[in-house]
Parts: C-alpha cells; structure tokens; sequence
C-alpha cells in the first residue's frame, strides 16, 4: 500500500487545493495512519470500497485520474479512467508508458516527489484532453481487440 503514494497525493492537492477523491479500503494504511491524519483537510475524502456503478461514475465525473505506483506490469486502472473518458496523471515508469500518451490522454511526472507531481497536475489542468482520444486509446487494450491480435499471431 505504501508503494500507492497516498500521503504525496495528498500533500499534491493539498498544495493545489483541489479535491482528492482517494477510493479504496484503508486496509494496510495504519502504518501511514498518523502520516494520512496529519494531511487531511477538507478538500480530501476516502472513499472506501466502491462498486463498478460507483467506481465508474467518479471516472467519468472527475477532471483527472492519478495513479502513483511505480514500476508496475500492466496497471488496469489508467485504462479504465480512459474507457470513460477520463484523462490520467500517471508516474513515467512501467506500463504506465505503454498506456498512456503524453499530451494526448493525460501527462506523467518523472521525479516521484511531491514537487514533480504537482507540475503535472498544474499542465493536465490546461490540456485540452479529447475524451475520444482516452477512449480509443483505451480501446487498444480491450478483451476484444487483446484475442484478435493474439489470434492474428498464431494463425500467421
């Protein structure tokens, strides 16, 4: 949990002043507990758990999607917030740079700091994002598209 950069998130839109919908249960938070209290304010709220419904309605309606992770394989949540049209602040590591194109369907920050982070929800705030864009960015990685290409490789 430690590696979701919850605490840098905080202090991002704490600097911003802007609100921070964090979803998802606090379970495996407590040994950042006193770190989460000692930032909260009231332009943040946790969430907890949401359904699909739910979940899915905070994509289309937010400006943006943040995910902090670093390094991570694939990562289904930026794709996700694409599909429902949604731009995405994401850390330059991993499969984060397969899915998501700088100045197209969101931005990425380089230095995993606080300072880094907030430069690049400061530019996403200006980008004219198209929501066709995310979702045909999106679409590239669908279930549909994933057995075409796989069936395309072993009947060639």
């Amino acid at each position: 949990v430690g590696e979701k950069g919850i605490p840098m998130a905080m202090d991002a839109a704490n600097k911003l002043n802007v609100k921070l919908k964090i979803v998802g249960e606090k379970a495996g938070l407590q040994w950042e507990n006193s770190e989460i209290e000692k930032r909260m304010s009231k332009n943040i709220e946790f969430l907890g758990r949401l359904d699909d419904d739910e979940r899915n309605e905070l994509y289309v309606t937010c400006k943006a999607f943040i995910v902090l992770e670093k390094d991570v394989d694939f990562g289904m949540t930026p794709v996700e917030a694409m599909a429902a049209g949604t731009s995405v602040v994401a850390y330059a590591s991993g499969g984060y740079l397969e899915t998501v194109i700088e100045g197209k369907t969101g931005t990425f920050f380089t230095e995993y700091n606080v300072t880094s982070l907030v430069d690049a929800m400061k530019r996403i705030s200006k980008m004219k994002i198209k929501k066709e864009d995310c979702v045909a960015q999106a679409a590239k990685f669908s279930k549909e598209n994933f057995v075409k290409k796989i069936t395309e490789l072993v009947y060639a």
